[in-house]
């Protein structure tokens, strides 16, 4: 431990330098006075510049509004706001009008004059008619996919996610992920997805900071995000900031939102499976907010309906709570304290009762040392448990994993002239239970297995710098370098050199005392992303990102299913490494209504992992020996263009994606398909997607989507021999053969509130058909073999018919 902590030190010391040298360039060439200073060739032009700034919050609520627009009139010039809800801009000293507009929310004006720095902040109040037009990104300057130095990032309204076609009717936040660009799916009942050829569990999920294990609700059907607590969503998937880290494919960045700070509001919805209720309002008004958000599942009546008397047995029920409470003292300092639970329970014919829960918080505390130079203080906890209990008298028993999670970091920000600089460090602590299974009865025949535990420890320093170097050319370039030690007490196997690993090539075995540590890995995550504006209408973005992913998910199944179990990297399981490489092509038309892109991409994989033939993977202590360890490479294509305005407005996406493993072992047991590349079992080379919304009328909004992709790779038998009667399948390579094409149409239909002005209630009705047209999309395929014929192929669809649904939201205040 004491090596760890020396090791971390000197990092943050290196890092801490770097920044005051790069912090003494930016005040060079920003300055503290109203001065600023730019060189094109041999020219220097000097103007009186003025520095504005402020902070863009909701008129009712005074919380902090992420992404608003603020712009120059008439003029190219602007920014969004940050995460805090702060912005900055430098303009020329004199008389100047600043726009500043969000979605949802009535544009304003402010127009001023002066000769030295002005503060400006703005309150901006909801428009009387919502949901009236859906993007796929909101709240952002008309053209700041042009203007953005990074790529590759998606933002989604909470108000368009409602709007959208959903399962049942129940608005879902990744549902709505999905249908970006570079997104896929296993399929129907999967939980999570896949970003740009990465498998599920290299994929960040943070809500408000904490790290989400397991993101679905009654395995996949629907998402751990209740829609009433979300604020905003966006997924990182091209240019990641060097301030996330641990995974190597994308992040997910949900924020919930806080309390209204003037008046007492409750909101809600009842739906044919779930109902949702939330109560907000001020505790000290204009400084201080409480929320308190439910949702609840009754879908138990629906099962009963089956004509199966297997699943009219079966039960299956979900609930999720969070509440956020948040302070400003002094205009300077601010604190949030924000808890989350989910619970999940699904019994199969009163035989095996599965249930898994969440439990998260976020202790967060921000002070502003001055209009540009602020810090975030978070801590975090997540705790997630899965449990099956199994009934039947002889096998009684309860089988538990989880993983623990406990975060401290630190975050600042220092904005000034043409830089934006972020820089901060964090340390994780890692608790993994591999598996526990025990009796529950006296009369249980199953014998008591507990693997040992895992604890690491990961520590990281981050440093990002975000440049605008001319009207043209702006980049963003940073570095995170990342400590991981896999700490005792624990037994380490050791086995024999030159040989497969195996229970009977175990030499002897190395004991680790608590806190020792067994292995670290550690390196830089170099990022970078430059932005040519080649006009007002058209850029080009190049990215480079290198990640590095500590913890694995060990899965039994193709899709992630809650007996998933994470394990962390260890003496013979290496961290996961990816460096990606993208460029896009840029373009807006019909003054910024319609936006278009091209992006390619390529990623090198290091150290991906899968299973020998034939691997254990269930309460397995030499768990390293069914793994094994190779290269991967992903690249692919993705092509997008959406209507962000008018009466008809949505988006359209096509996706090339391949992804493709290779794993060659010393022995013939650790090679898979003689060592050729092969695709992984996520691998879906061609997707597209279509979302569009319709306004019928004023408060009528007519909504659909289409999505195709290719069907994912399996390994099937060719051939079978009899052995004494017994017909034992011979199956080829590995992930050579593909299941049915999926492809499904939503219709929804949304009848929107008359928001008067001085009306208390307001009331939203959301009618959609899922599946309209009975797609009988299968989900897998399964082989039966029959005495003297060849294998039979049968497939199972998790849904197979269109299914209705109508549910109504309210918000009384």
């Amino acid at each position: 431990m004491k090596q760890h902590l020396l090791r971390f030190a000197f990092i943050v010391l290196v890092c801490l330098l770097s920044l005051c040298v790069q912090t003494s360039f930016g005040c060079i060439l920003s300055g503290s006075k109203a001065n600023f200073y730019s060189q094109s060739g041999a020219q220097l032009l000097q103007d009186s510049r003025i520095i504005v700034s402020g902070k863009v919050s909701d008129a009712r609520t005074g919380e902090a509004i992420v992404g608003a627009s603020v712009y120059l009139e008439n003029t190219n010039t602007g920014t969004s706001t940050d995460g805090s809800g702060n912005y900055k801009l430098t303009l020329k000293a004199g008389s100047n009008t600043l726009v500043i507009s969000y979605l949802g929310y009535q544009k304003q004006t402010k127009a001023f004059t002066s000769q030295n720095d002005v503060t400006l902040n703005v309150q901006l109040s909801s428009t009387s008619v919502t949901l009236t037009e859906v993007g796929v990104t909101g709240g952002k300057q008309p053209d700041a996919n042009i203007r953005d130095v990074q790529s590759g990032i998606s933002s989604i309204d909470i108000k368009t996610i409602k709007t959208t076609p959903a399962f049942m009717g129940e608005a879902d936040v990744v549902k709505s992920i999905k249908l970006l660009p570079g997104v896929s799916s296993v399929g129907e009942a999967a939980t999570g997805f896949n970003v740009r050829g990465g498998s599920t569990d290299q994929n960040l999920v943070l809500l408000d900071d904490a790290p989400i294990f397991n993101s679905s609700h009654l395995f996949g059907f629907f998402s751990v995000f209740n829609p009433d607590a979300v604020e905003s969503v966006t997924l990182y998937r091209g240019s990641v900031p060097a301030q996330f880290g641990g995974r190597i494919s994308s992040v997910l960045d949900v924020k919930q939102r806080e309390g209204d700070r003037q008046d007492y509001i409750v909101t809600g919805g009842v739906g044919l499976v779930s109902g949702r209720l939330a109560v907000e309002g001020p505790i000290v008004r204009e400084k201080s907010s409480f929320i308190v958000v439910g949702r609840a599942s009754y879908s138990d009546w629906l099962l009963q309906k089956m004509p199966d008397i297997t699943i009219r047995n079966s039960s299956a029920s979900f609930y999720d709570l969070s509440a956020k409470v948040s302070h400003t003292f002094n205009g300077k300092s601010k604190v949030s304290l924000n808890g989350y639970r989910s619970y999940d329970q699904f019994g199969f014919s009163g035989d095996t009762l599965y249930n898994w829960n969440t439990n998260a918080a976020t202790l967060k505390y921000t002070y502003l040392f001055s209009d540009n130079f602020w810090v975030d203080v978070t801590g975090v906890y997540t705790d997630y448990n899965f449990k099956v209990n199994a009934k039947e008298p002889v096998t009684a028993s309860e089988y538990s994993n989880g993983i623990q999670l406990k975060n401290i970091k630190a975050d600042f920000a220092l904005a000034g002239g043409r830089h934006q600089v972020n820089f901060g460090a964090s340390v994780t602590a890692y608790d993994l239970q591999q598996g526990k299974l025990e009796p529950t009865t006296a009369e249980s025949e199953v014998v008591p297995v507990q693997l040992q535990q895992e604890h690491a420890l990961e520590s990281a320093v981050y440093w990002n710098n975000e440049v605008k170097v001319s009207s043209k050319l702006s980049f963003m370039y940073g570095i995170r370098y990342s400590l991981y030690s896999t700490l005792g007490a624990a037994d380490v196997y050791v086995y024999e050199p030159d040989s497969p690993k195996k229970d009977r090539t175990i030499t002897h075995t190395l004991n680790y005392s608590s806190g020792e540590i067994i292995e670290t890995y550690h390196g830089p995550e170099p990022r970078l992303s430059l932005n040519y504006t080649i006009n007002d209408r058209s850029a080009v973005k190049l990215a480079y990102n290198r990640s590095r992913q500590y913890l694995h998910l060990i899965s039994n199944t193709t899709s992630v299913s809650p007996t998933d179990i994470w394990k962390s990297s260890n003496r013979y399981i290496k961290p996961l490494i990816g460096d990606q490489l993208s460029l896009g092509y840029f373009r807006n038309f019909a003054q910024n209504t319609i936006e278009a892109s091209v992006e390619g991409y390529y990623k090198q994989l290091e150290n991906i992992l899968d299973y020998k033939n034939g691997a254990n993977l269930y309460l397995n202590s030499t768990l390293e020996a069914d793994l094994l360890s190779g290269k991967g490479r992903a690249y692919g294509v993705e092509a997008s263009i959406n209507k962000v305005s008018g009466r008809l407005t949505g988006w359209a996406n096509y996706t090339y994606a391949r992804t493709e493993v290779s794993i060659k072992g010393p022995t013939p047991e650790e090679t898979i398909n003689q060592g050729n590349y092969y695709p992984a079992s996520y691998d879906k080379p061609h997707t597209l997607n279509i979302v569009s919304s319709y306004k019928l009328k004023v408060r009528m909004t007519l909504s659909a989507n289409f999505t195709y992709s290719t069907g994912r790779p399996i390994t099937a038998p060719v051939a079978h021999y009899v052995i004494d009667d017994y017909v034992v399948p011979d199956f080829g390579e590995r992930n050579q053969y593909r299941i049915p094409d999926y492809h499904r149409l939503d219709l929804s239909l949304s009848i929107l509130a008359n928001k008067a002005k001085q009306k208390r209630w307001e009331g939203t009705w959301n009618l959609s058909v899922y599946n309209v047209y009975g797609r009988n999309n299968p989900y897998s395929v399964f082989f039966k073999q029959v005495y003297g014929s060849p294998p039979r192929a049968y497939q199972l669809a998790v849904v197979g018919a269109a299914i209705p649904s109508i549910s109504y939201d309210f918000k009384f205040r």
